[in-house]
């Protein structure tokens, strides 16, 4: 497993849509809150090209979300990958968030490092096997 921590997404002072993080690298295994956030819910918007961006639903047709506090981290959410905008609030009741506010999406790659069995040997000088 490698880590990519990405920074963003941003909701910018006086709104409650980040603009679009492309995730599309990996999939997103932790969400880092602002240290400074107005108290609000957040649920989420996808995308597959980054151009058209669909609000995240339960099959049920409950919208996804996630309680949240300032500096704290979300983890374990199995969000989709792609492009990714985070809403301070529900799309009903959007919350304005008072000043910029920015994320951190670590995202898991899929990149593994060398077996924990596998013999890495540098041959020194000229011997050979």
């Amino acid at each position: 497993m490698a880590i990519q921590v990405l920074n963003g997404p941003n909701i910018s002072a006086g709104e409650s849509l980040s603009d679009a993080l492309d995730c599309s690298a990996g999939r997103i295994i932790k969400i880092t809150m602002p240290k400074l956030w107005t108290f609000a819910d957040i649920t989420f918007q996808t995308s597959s090209d980054g151009v058209g961006f669909n609000d995240i639903m339960k099959p049920n047709g409950q919208e996804v979300s996630c309680t949240v506090f300032a500096g704290t981290a979300i983890i374990g959410m199995d969000t989709v990958t792609g492009f990714l905008k985070i809403r301070s609030g529900t799309r009903d009741r959007p919350v304005v968030q008072e000043d910029i506010r920015t994320f951190a999406i670590a995202i898991d790659t899929g990149a593994s490092a060398p077996a924990g069995n596998e013999l890495r040997v540098r041959l020194l000088g000229g011997f050979a096997p």
